[in-house]
């Protein structure tokens, strides 16, 4: 599965969308306690849950992961993780994975200035007190660690949606061959 994380804006939904549409991978749909944005799909964008439905999911041990990120819930049924899958996480999100299923999935981490992010974020509608809330928070979690935790770095800044999406889209196809390769050669 290929995993594509990064700072708010940075372009993770942008290039799932890409992947999706051209090179038909499947989307892992999560879960989350946020509302829904304007344009956004219950089922094919997230699963909305109430903060208590989701609460009551996690009794169930109905989670892979999940996590509290600007107080909201976002987490992964156990069920889905497939190979030709792409998925969006945060960076507790990405631990979890790495804990619990690492030789599943490859790691794209998308980089993007902060002024870039910040000007995305207007454009898409969201109000400037959770733009500047999202930027402090992104400042605090994207730190160069995670960055090291990844299979690929790329700076999204300047390239289109689909020059961006390709290049994730061959770089994820080239690992997942050379990994099936070594195997049938043992």
């Amino acid at each position: 599965m290929l995993v594509l994380v990064g700072p708010s804006a940075s372009g993770k939904t942008e290039a799932a969308k890409q992947l999706i549409d051209k090179y038909k991978m499947r989307k892992l749909v999560t879960y989350t306690s946020r509302s829904k944005r304007p344009n956004e799909i219950e089922g094919v964008d997230y699963h909305f849950l109430t903060k208590e439905e989701f609460e009551k999911r996690i009794k169930e041990d109905f989670f892979l992961e999940y996590v509290d990120y600007n107080g909201n819930y976002y987490g992964t049924s156990k069920e889905g993780l497939d190979e030709d899958k792409v998925v969006i996480l945060e960076p507790t999100g990405l631990k979890h994975y790495l804990l619990k299923a690492k030789d599943k999935i490859k790691i794209c981490y998308l980089k993007c200035p902060i002024e870039i992010r910040e000007e995305r974020m207007k454009n898409r509608g969201d109000d400037e007190l959770s733009i500047e809330k999202r930027l402090a928070s992104d400042d605090k979690i994207f730190t160069p660690e995670i960055e090291k935790l990844a299979d690929w770095v790329i700076d999204g800044y300047g390239k289109t949606i689909e020059a961006l999406g390709d290049e994730i889209y061959l770089l994820y196809k080239d690992k997942v061959n050379n990994r099936w390769m070594s195997f049938t050669i043992v």
